[in-house]
């Protein structure tokens, strides 16, 4: 078990980018804390994976092919979620190049991702959140994932 002393039980956590690394890893702990989980990845492969694993921990897990940065897809998959407790935004990506090298079209790939998708998928999620009977007693968590880049560079990052 990753969090020992860390329970959900009965709640209902969103994960993006969930098919492989820190997603995956949070989409199962949250599972093994007692919740449901929503999986959202680009490869379908990926999300068949983790979602047996949740499984065996008799938790339910669906899941949904997607890319987050397509604003009709995300708002798709939100109108069919009827609970939700916990996102945790986690979709992202990098382009290690020197700055005076960077293609505008990557940088709008990463904003458009890392910035766009993140901002639209917290909007969605917060306006399901709302809709919880006792929210306001109950809560809601938003965990936005981010690189320790933002605060410090690195070579080719």
């Amino acid at each position: 078990m990753f969090l020992k002393n860390f329970t959900v039980n009965n709640k209902t956590a969103l994960v993006t980018g969930s098919g492989k690394g820190i997603g995956k890893a949070c989409a199962l702990a949250l599972a093994e804390a007692g919740a449901n989980v929503i999986i959202l990845s680009r490869t379908e492969k990926d999300l068949l994976i983790v979602q047996d694993k949740i499984k065996k921990l008799k938790k339910k897990c669906s899941y949904y092919v997607c890319d987050v940065t397509n604003l009709k897809e995300i708002k798709k998959i939100f109108s069919e979620i009827n609970k939700l407790d916990i996102l945790v935004n986690n979709a992202g990506t990098n382009r290690p190049e020197y700055f005076t090298k960077i293609k505008r079209k990557d940088m709008s790939e990463v904003v458009d991702l890392n910035i766009k998708a993140s901002f639209d998928i917290a909007q969605l999620a917060t306006k399901v959140m709302l809709k919880t009977k006792n929210r306001k007693k109950i809560g809601g968590s938003i965990i936005n994932i981010s690189s320790q880049l933002g605060k410090v560079g690195a070579p080719l990052r």
